[in-house]
C-alpha cells in the first residue's frame, strides 16, 4: 500500500510539473521588448530566439525599417551560431562544431532572412548594408 501511495504522489508531482511546462512563460511581450532583450545578450541562440519572437510580435506601427534590421541581426546570429561561435564570453571562449547537415539547415534559414531583406536594401544604413554583403558572401548567397 505504501508503494502505491508513493507512486501516486510521484505521478501527481510529475503531472503538475508537466502542466507548468504547458504554460511556458513568454520570452518577451512586444517587438521592442524582444529586440531590446536580444541586444542585451551575447549568446547567439538566445538572440535568435528573441529576434524570432520580435518578428512574431511585429506590428506595422513598429516600422518596416526596424523589422528589416532585426531580420539582418537574426541572420547574423544564425550564421555565427552555425559556424560555431556560441557568443559565450569569459576566460575561455566556447566554440562548437556542428554537423554539416545542421550548418546547411541554419544557413538556409539565414538565406531566407537575407532574401526578405534584399527587396528592402534601401531601408538599411551603410553599416547594415556592409553587414548584409558580408553575410551573403559568408554563406555563398547567389547573386541575382
Amino acid at each position: 500500500m505504501k508503494k502505491i501511495r508513493i507512486f501516486v504522489a510521484s505521478l501527481c508531482f510529475g503531472l503538475s510539473l508537466f502542466a507548468q511546462d504547458g504554460n511556458a512563460k513568454k520570452l518577451c511581450s512586444s517587438f521592442t521588448d524582444c529586440s531590446s532583450k536580444a541586444e542585451k545578450t551575447d549568446i547567439h541562440r538566445k538572440k535568435i530566439q528573441l529576434y524570432s519572437e520580435a518578428i512574431t510580435n511585429f506590428k506595422s506601427s513598429d516600422g518596416e525599417k526596424n523589422k528589416i534590421s532585426i531580420l539582418l541581426k537574426r541572420a547574423n546570429s544564425i550564421i555565427k551560431e552555425a559556424s560555431g561561435d556560441t557568443g559565450y564570453k569569459g576566460e575561455i571562449a566556447l566554440k562548437v562544431t556542428h554537423k554539416p547537415e545542421y550548418k546547411k539547415q541554419q544557413f538556409d534559414k539565414a538565406r531566407e532572412d537575407l532574401n526578405l531583406i534584399e527587396a528592402n536594401l534601401n531601408l538599411l544604413n551603410t553599416n547594415e548594408q556592409t553587414l548584409y554583403e558580408s553575410l551573403k558572401s559568408e554563406i555563398n548567397f547567389p547573386n541575382p
